[in-house]
């Protein structure tokens, strides 16, 4: 329909022109400034997501950390920690850590006696809980060091932040299907210790302790860029879910999500290399996200590596069990805990980012997009992605003609 109008109006346009008058040429304008209007009229209009960016907590754990160092009652202090953890930022950050799977992960009592503990060492004792001990350090040197850490509050509240995301959203839109696109969202950086971003609900959150810093103790805005593409990717990602008569089915089917999100968002977003499959592009300069050269992570990533055959082959039992109603919900639990989604980074993210890495190098980003759409599609465009590109992809264990079928017949 655009076309069609654009040529009548090209044509009438022309015929004006050669008429060459004053008038004739008013009237070329206004053909031009109608056609922009047809334009506009008739493209379809995406609406930008508002995104409610919220950063309050650093500065707030800042004059928190002064209170602490005061001369102020315990009474005092504790009441000040308290409104500070009951704000939108802490309440989001104890549901991600709390979800379904790991109830009381982290109690919010135990976190706020971990941080009352940099001035009472009897608030809280070493091995209490995992998550808190890890944090604990993070929160020690940043109390340790004020003055450090007013120049780290500063230097964010100046930082563009509305633009560094859309940015990030632009990003994650590019490795995405069309019609998987991010909503409104609740943007937030708070002092965290523990995971360094997360996305749940209608939120992303990350950690203001872990954001990445050069040699010179500057911001580095790549990073963070980065981080928030990989979260706004979790957060636009909505696959259509089936409608299962039998749990067990349903329960498949989430196992194979459980490959989707992460393991697209560590290929395509981080590009990340590391196993049988090769980087997105292979030109581009990696940033500290990549857990494949992350000092943190690379020695799990590369335990990871040496052992992809058996990993593969722990999915492959792990999703036949459960297909065949050998697996209880509360198996599955453990498992989850136990295998899938555990440490610094789960194999869920390492094999996730093998198949979708291999499914695009082998068939295409858009055989990439259909499995994302459909994850029963997964196994089958992996194991012919392989068999294109042997030469490419020869590392990559295949899995069976019964475990496709069944995924494929879910």
């Amino acid at each position: 329909m655009i076309g069609k109008c654009f040529k009548i109006i090209l044509r009438a346009a022309h015929h004006e022109y050669l008429n060459s008058t004053l008038r004739n040429q008013c009237l070329l304008f206004h053909f031009i400034l109608f056609f922009v209007i047809l334009i506009n009229a008739c493209s379809p209009s995406v609406k930008s997501p508002r995104i409610d960016v919220d950063i309050a907590s650093c500065r707030q754990v800042l004059d928190f950390f002064r209170t602490m160092k005061s001369e102020s009652d315990r009474s005092v202090i504790e009441a000040e920690l308290d409104a500070l953890l009951d704000t939108k930022a802490y309440r989001t950050m104890f549901t991600h850590y709390n979800r379904s799977w790991r109830p009381n992960h982290l109690p919010p009592d135990v976190f706020k006696r971990m941080i009352l503990s940099l001035k009472y060492a009897d608030a809280y004792t070493a091995g209490e809980n995992r998550r808190a001990d890890q944090m604990l350090p993070k929160w020690t040197s940043h109390y340790a060091d004020l003055d450090r850490f007013e120049t780290h509050v500063d230097e964010l509240e100046e930082l563009n932040l509305q633009q560094l995301i859309n940015e990030a959203i632009d990003e994650a839109h590019g490795w995405l299907p069309e019609e998987m696109r991010i909503d409104d969202f609740y943007f937030f950086i708070h002092p965290n210790g523990g995971s360094g971003g997360f996305a749940i609900g209608d939120a992303q959150g990350y950690d203001f302790f872990q954001l990445a810093r050069d040699e010179s103790d500057v911001l580095q805005t790549r990073v963070l860029k980065e981080i928030a593409a990989h979260e706004c990717h979790h957060l636009a990602l909505e696959i259509p879910r089936p409608g299962f008569q039998a749990v067990k089915d349903s329960l498949t089917f989430e196992f194979l999500c459980i490959f989707v999100g992460e393991g697209t968002a560590t290929k395509f977003i981080n590009n990340t290399g590391g196993g049988a499959v090769p980087r997105i592009d292979p030109e581009r300069s990696n940033t500290m996200m990549d857990p494949g050269t992350n000092p943190l992570t690379k020695p799990l990533w590369q335990q990871y590596t040496a052992n992809l055959t058996r990993i593969f082959g722990q999915m492959e039992t792990m999703f036949m069990d459960i297909h065949n109603g050998k697996m209880s919900e509360e198996a599955y639990d453990e498992q989850m805990r136990k295998y899938w989604i555990t440490g610094m980074i789960g194999r869920n993210y390492f094999i996730g980012s093998e198949i979708f890495g291999a499914i695009y190098h082998g068939l295409g980003k858009e055989a990439a997009f259909d499995a994302i759409r459909d994850p029963r599609r997964m196994f089958d465009l992996y194991n012919r992605a392989v068999g294109m590109k042997p030469d490419l992809l020869g590392a990559c264990p295949t899995l069976s003609a019964e475990t496709v079928k069944c995924a494929l017949d879910l």
